[in-house]
């Protein structure tokens, strides 16, 4: 059961953070099966975004967590904080994540992120992004690494989040990232499955279900409601002796009145 809450938290920086993209910040195709359409982000976006979910181990509520995010034209701050509590053990997670529009990419790339553990796994990470993430460096607890790729820009999960739902409304059926983790790179495939109606706390809702590919050892998979912004509704994870779910149970979007001139 200690690996309940790494395992847990790991996931939020997967499937949790799909959850960030900004409400106006595309605009989408209606269905899975239009073709791949050159979607990009709005240069004007001002609108914030708070949403809650519920993590289960086993149909049992383990945890919560919250993510804001915050956008200022193309870039955003992405704010999350997270419980996680197992037996007599509890973790509390507080990240803040920062990304940008790269012209160059025509990607959204990471800037940086601070993470912060209390509890159970106490400690503190800390990452910068540069060369439109082609490097990084990630300092866990005074130990400092350096990474670097060629092919792919390195993520934080917060920025993969953002760009899976982009490449989701813009029709594309694969996709694979570099997920930074805090000490070390991982390699994620995906692979869109298909349309799923399911019940959510929003009603019985059409879905995009997304699952991770090339992992026989585990199975991830996402929904996405094209009727909610195409936000990640549901999350399951399933590894061995774990079953892991999470469920969107609310969602704030706030966007600022227009300033009329006269």
């Amino acid at each position: 059961m200690r690996l309940l809450p790494i395992i847990t938290f790991s996931l939020v920086s997967i499937f949790s953070s799909i959850v960030n993209a900004n409400a106006n910040t595309l605009a989408a195709p209606s269905s899975i099966d239009k073709p791949v359409t050159q979607l990009l982000p709005n240069q004007n976006n001002q609108c914030n975004k708070t949403l809650r979910y519920k993590v289960f181990f086993e149909g049992h509520h383990i945890g919560d967590y919250e993510r804001n995010l915050v956008w200022d034209g193309t870039h955003a701050n992405v704010y999350t904080n997270s419980t996680v509590s197992v037996l007599i053990t509890k973790a509390k997670l507080n990240q803040h994540s920062k990304l940008h529009w790269s012209q160059q990419r025509q990607s959204f790339v990471t800037d940086s992120f601070e993470r912060n553990i209390k509890g159970l796994l106490a400690g503190k990470v800390s990452a910068t992004f540069t060369n439109n993430g082609a490097q990084s460096t990630v300092t866990e607890d005074g130990k400092t690494h350096q990474f670097s790729e060629t092919l792919l820009p390195i993520l934080d999960g917060d920025t993969i989040g953002v760009q899976m739902r982009l490449d989701i409304m813009q029709g594309k059926k694969n996709f694979d990232f570099i997920l930074q983790n805090s000490d070390d790179t991982s390699h994620y495939y995906f692979k869109v499955v298909g349309e799923e109606t399911i019940a959510t706390n929003f009603g019985d809702l059409k879905t995009i279900r997304v699952d991770q590919i090339k992992k026989s050892d585990r199975q991830l998979s996402l929904w996405f409601a094209p009727s909610i912004d195409y936000q990640l509704v549901r999350a399951t994870y399933k590894r061995k002796l774990l079953d892991l779910k999470a469920v969107l149970i609310s969602k704030q979007i706030h966007c600022p009145q227009p300033i009329i001139l006269k």
